[in-house]
């Protein structure tokens, strides 16, 4: 499929838009093609270390609080797993393809293979985002009546994380596929 001139425009635009925010090392066309390999970017990466982290830190509250969290833990492990499978590895392509950087054809082709997987995979991805959301929102209540500050702030992260999947990040890594396709079938 070859990109209209609207959606090469808002590629483009999502390209720059990711640029500054990309931390992960990129991939260089120095680099020997058996070491190029997909990284999640490091804001990313550190983002969910950082959820995990605090995730980890509500399950062990004593309480409603602490409940809740395991609950969310449930549905959010198997979740983060698969995101960072399929979802977030692409984006780490953004800056070296905004950049024009040569990248390996194995690197292309993994990065094609997530991204297809993604796609078939979105609508489950964003179903679990209903049961996480419920989870979240019952963390966010015990966190509230339970006077526990940190993790009605973790559950608004978590909202707030998952609105940027649904509306950047997975549509964002669709678009590097897309993009690698584009550019493999030439002008």
């Amino acid at each position: 499929m070859r990109l209209n001139r609207s959606m090469a425009t808002w590629v483009g635009m999502a390209i720059c838009a990711w640029c500054p925010f990309v931390n992960a090392q990129p991939v260089s066309t120095e680099t020997t093609m058996a070491r190029q390999v997909l990284v999640i970017p490091e804001s990313i990466r550190r983002e969910h270390e950082a959820i995990h982290s605090a995730l980890i830190d509500a399950t062990k509250v004593p309480g409603r609080v602490g409940a809740a969290a395991r609950a969310l833990a449930e549905v959010l492990h198997p979740h983060f797993v698969r995101e960072e499978e399929i979802a977030l590895p692409p984006l780490g392509l953004i800056a070296p393809l905004a950049a024009g950087q040569s990248l390996s054809d194995a690197v292309l082709a993994q990065a094609e293979t997530m991204t297809s997987a993604l796609k078939a995979e979105l609508p489950k991805m964003l179903g679990e985002h209903v049961q996480i959301r419920a989870a979240v929102a019952a963390l966010r209540q015990a966190a509230e009546l339970e006077g526990a500050s940190a993790q009605e702030e973790l559950a608004d992260e978590l909202a707030l994380h998952a609105r940027t999947e649904e509306e950047v990040l997975y549509p964002a890594a669709i678009l590097v596929g897309d993009v690698i396709r584009a550019r493999r079938q030439g002008p």
